[in-house]
């Protein structure tokens, strides 16, 4: 997840802001805390801080901030824009991403695991559903959502392990179809994406 790159610091706030206390440093940014924005409504709890980047839950989604963005004010946390601009940033952000990976979802293109290391495969095809994903074992077709980019490229939301035993659940199923055989059971755990 990337921060989401706003000019935070440099946005003037309301007066709310104008009584809060600046140095980040002294400010708990404490997991669960309720975050506001400058004109004082909540956006949502903080869901992540690693020290430098602060996940806030914004209505669901997922808002990675600079640390040094956030103060104290009268009503607890608050950042220096407006939920309408955090909204905004966010749609921006959002379309950029959906642009990039649209960019990157060509014929030949390859992909990687979701640790990055692999290469899982490559790129056959690609619409608005899915995407074929070539393999030395075979072909799938991957739910298009499964895809992100990542500073190596493309790569896709399950590790290699989890995509390999995949390719084989759905070679097994085709081959026992062309065979009659009855299909691997039901009750099988089917590969989750890694989180």
């Amino acid at each position: 997840m990337t921060s989401l790159s706003l000019a935070l610091a440099a946005t003037t706030g309301t007066a709310a802001l104008a009584q809060a206390q600046p140095a980040a440093s002294t400010v708990k940014l404490d997991v669960g805390a309720k975050v506001h924005d400058s004109e004082g409504v909540e956006l949502g709890p903080i869901a992540s801080n690693d020290g430098s980047v602060v996940v806030v839950d914004f209505g669901g989604r997922q808002a990675a901030l600079p640390a040094n963005v956030f103060a104290q004010t009268d009503k607890g946390l608050a950042i220096t824009i407006t939920a309408a601009q955090l909204t905004a940033a966010l749609d921006k952000q959002a379309a950029d991403a959906a642009a990039a990976l649209e960019t990157a979802l060509v014929p030949g293109a390859e992909i990687r695991g979701v640790g990055g290391t692999s290469v899982v495969g490559k790129v056959k095809s690609a619409d608005a559903d899915g995407v074929v994903v070539a393999t030395d074992k075979g072909e799938v077709r991957v739910p298009r959502k499964a895809f992100f980019l990542t500073e190596k490229g493309l790569a896709m939301s399950f590790s290699a392990d989890q995509f390999a035993a995949a390719v084989a659940e759905t070679a097994g199923a085709s081959a026992a179809a062309d065979t009659g055989a009855d299909p691997a059971p039901a009750n099988e755990p089917a590969p989750t994406p890694a989180g």
